[in-house]
């Protein structure tokens, strides 16, 4: 499946409380990813929506933009060439294909939200090609008129049809598992007593509760809330190797976030003397860490949330679709992150092809998801009981967060912060950590609960905002309880004020550690031009991009500019000055950059895509570390925060 898709309800009864922003039924949702977060307020529909879903028959997938490129494709060709034939003899079984002039032509096909209407022109298509291609009672040449033979172009035209047909009606859940993770969860087990005798409450109340409150068919879904989480453990452990591997896989995952990669076994604890005797007390869920036992519930309650969540991801059957409501309960803002980060990078799991639909409250999972654009968020409002309005939020919209009135609190939650001027710089620090980690094969620090991004808006301070003294006593007030360091751009009317301010509180204050860009004009001009070379063809215009061919061209050119410069020569000028000497020799380079030669207009765009890459590997440690600024700051960031939490 592609990265973005629509999902089309046959049923519209299913959805009838839905609408779109446009006011009308929600029968199809658009621009859907592998990872879907909807949002909303309490009683906006979220959940409602998830229960109508696992409920729902049938529903049709459709990769909305590959079918509308075949299309372009199949249209193209007919429309270059003059295929056809003339019904001279008046055959009446060509007759429902002719035109008004006994013409048999191929129709043009237009995109349509309903599936029919692409399917009749479809079909219409496909019969002409097969008379096109196999009558011998149909003329080439009339009144002057020449047709088209088809020769070569019948395989392609043929081909190009039968995937079109295949686009059609593709039923999304066929042969996919469906898995509810309900609010109504828990890692515990659950006791009653009897004359002051435990007995353990086998039977999973939670599921049946969920079943009998929302009519789910049990069959259909697998309704896991952690209750039977003991007896799955016990089959799993016992199950065929692939199971067995997807559990192990689940341990490292343990290994390596929670316990510092130390050995991790998880055992369901069983005494067969003690089940003979009726007694089930002892069956409990064991976590050994390095041969320490340890039992699960005393493990912490994020950690259990967290281990409901991830034991069911990483055991599924690949191509399922995991429906989860409210997985930030119980969660610290940074298990969220590390939650988001696993099902988003982890290689195992992407591997699996899982289809998430995540439903939240959590603005910090918002916030998390602006630095994803392979992640899909859909924002419900309520507008009364009986109607929910469903809205598609683009990648970056701001309007989801400010809906849920989302204030960066991560500062107090994790163990010390770096504070950035804004999101680009963000961006950029983490690619260079992320790399350098990589590089010497050590962990990236856990985010949000190691350490915190903080965007203090560095413009602030640049215009004066506030005077020195305030200044000192705002950083100071934040440093008594967490960590700063501080990396901020050298440039600006103030640059040498504000330099000689942040150097003297790091003097002060032991917490406090400053970074600047010094000989830098601003931290896009410490990028190496190994960097610029692997982003650029990423930023040329992509109506003149097209072809492997113009690609490979371009990137050619790119790089025969760059070796032909020197970076000495752009270290303190803006970077529009680098790119306006690039698109001299590279047309196609779109102007990305401010006025004549200054700062990049869309600084996030470009960081984003630095980052991406890097996450790709396409950027590696290799090309930033050309750069000894990038060195020295990475190389202070990571010790910082290895300090900050293992001193």
């Amino acid at each position: 499946m592609s990265e973005k898709f629509d999902i089309i309800f046959s049923n519209k009864n299913d959805f009838q409380s839905y609408y779109d922003e446009n006011d009308s039924a929600l029968y199809r949702l658009r621009d859907l990813s592998n990872i879907n977060i909807l949002i909303g307020a309490n009683n906006s529909g979220k959940s409602r929506l998830i229960r109508n879903f696992l409920k729902c028959k049938t529903c049709f997938y459709e990769d909305r933009c590959h079918l509308q490129n075949t299309i372009v494709s199949f249209n193209d060709i007919i429309n270059e060439n003059s295929f056809g034939a003339y019904n001279f003899v008046q055959n009446v079984r060509y007759q429902g294909y002719q035109n008004a002039n006994r013409e048999i032509l191929f129709k043009n096909l237009n995109y349509s939200d309903n599936q029919f209407e692409i399917l009749k022109l479809i079909d219409f298509n496909i019969n002409v090609l097969q008379m096109l291609s196999n009558s011998n009672d149909l003329i080439k040449e009339f009144n002057g008129k020449s047709y088209t033979r088809l020769d070569n172009y019948k395989e392609l035209l043929s081909n190009l049809l039968d995937e079109l047909k295949d686009m059609i009606h593709i039923d999304f859940l066929k042969n996919k598992k469906q898995i509810f993770i309900p609010t109504l969860r828990t890692a515990h087990s659950i006791f009653s007593i009897k004359k002051e005798i435990f007995s353990k409450i086998s039977e999973d109340i939670f599921k049946n509760t969920i079943i009998k409150s929302y009519e789910l068919d049990k069959e259909k879904v697998d309704i896991f809330t952690g209750l039977d989480l003991y007896y799955q453990i016990v089959n799993t452990r016992n199950d065929i190797k692939e199971k067995r591997e997807s559990f192990e896989k689940f341990e490292e995952f343990l290994s390596e976030n929670f316990f510092q990669n130390k050995k991790i076994e998880i055992v369901a604890k069983f005494n067969i003397y003690d089940k003979h005797d009726g007694k089930d007390d002892s069956e409990i869920i064991n976590v050994y860490i390095d041969g320490e036992s340890n039992d699960l519930h005393q493990l912490g309650d994020g950690i259990q949330a967290l281990f409901i969540l991830m034991y069911k991801i990483y055991t599924c059957e690949n191509d399922s679709l995991i429906f989860i409501d409210e997985p930030e309960i119980n969660l610290h803002p940074g298990m969220q992150r590390l939650f988001l980060e696993q099902i988003t990078t982890n290689k195992f799991l992407k591997e699996k092809n899982l289809t998430y639909f995540i439903s939240t409250h959590s603005n910090h999972f918002l916030d998390l998801t602006i630095e994803k654009d392979d992640i899909s968020i859909f924002l419900f409002n309520k507008v009364n009981k009986d109607k929910f309005v469903v809205k598609n939020v683009n990648h970056g919209d701001n309007s989801a967060l400010q809906y849920l009135g989302v204030t960066n609190s991560s500062v107090f939650l994790a163990n010390c912060s770096i504070w950035v001027e804004g999101i680009s710089d963000r961006n950029y620090l983490k690619a260079f950590l992320k790399a350098y980690c990589r590089d010497k094969k050590i962990t990236y620090p856990k985010e949000d609960i190691e350490f915190a991004f903080i965007e203090y808006a560095g413009s602030n301070i640049d215009h004066y905002n506030f005077d020195e003294e305030e200044l000192k006593e705002k950083i100071n007030a934040f440093s008594i309880n967490n960590k700063i360091f501080l990396i901020s751009d050298y440039d600006g009317e103030y640059k040498d004020n504000k330099h000689q301010i942040y150097q003297q509180i790091a003097d002060e204050n032991e917490n406090f550690i400053y970074q600047t860009t010094k000989d830098y004009k601003e931290i896009e001009n410490v990028l190496p031009f190994k960097v610029w070379d692997k982003i650029l063809i990423h930023f040329c215009n992509k109506r003149k991009v097209k072809t492997k061919e113009e690609i490979e061209r371009i990137q050619n050119l790119i790089s025969n500019s760059l070796k032909r410069k020197k970076e000495e020569t752009y270290k303190d000028s803006y970077i529009g000055k680098l790119l306006k000497n690039i698109k001299a020799n590279v047309p196609e380079l779109n102007k990305i950059w401010d006025k004549a030669e200054g700062t990049l207009m869309n600084k996030s765009e470009v960081s984003y895509k630095v980052l991406e890459l890097t996450e790709k590997e396409e950027i590696t440690w290799d090309d930033f570390k050309d750069n000894d600024k990038i060195v020295s700051i990475t190389h202070e960031m990571y010790n910082f925060i290895q300090k900050s939490n293992y001193k």
